[in-house]
This record gives C-alpha cells, sequence and structure tokens, in this order.
C-alpha cells in the first residue's frame, strides 16, 4: 500500500487547517508546518467550501428568524 507523505497532507488535514484559520486558533508551529506541506489548489478549494457554507448557515438562521 502507498503510505501518505510529508508532500501530500490530504483532504481532512486540509480542511482542519482551513477551518481553525477561519476561527484565528493555529499556532505558529502548525502554521509553518502545514506552509511548507499543503497544496495550494487544495486550500483554495477548502476555504470555498468553508465561506459557502458558512454563508448559507447565516441565510437559514436569518430567514429562520424573520420567518420567511
Amino acid at each position: 500500500m502507498n503510505k501518505p507523505t510529508a508532500t501530500s497532507p490530504g483532504l481532512l488535514r486540509t480542511l482542519r487547517t482551513v477551518g481553525s484559520a477561519m476561527f484565528g486558533v493555529r499556532g505558529r508551529k502548525r502554521h509553518e508546518e502545514d506552509a511548507a506541506a499543503l497544496s495550494p489548489l487544495l486550500v483554495a478549494i477548502a476555504a470555498l467550501i468553508f465561506m459557502a457554507v458558512f454563508v448559507g448557515v447565516l441565510v437559514t438562521l436569518a430567514a429562520t428568524i424573520v420567518g420567511e
């Protein structure tokens, strides 16, 4: 079996990194490790997904509160 290498951290690590960055809870050491290993394309895709989910939750919450 192929084992993941340090240069291909995978989707789960990318999602964890982007999620913690969105909430501002990433440490400097983890940031430096991830900056060297993560794919910019995966980070951009994960960020777009997180933002779309966030906006969707806000719109749903606002519609529920307003009563539409």
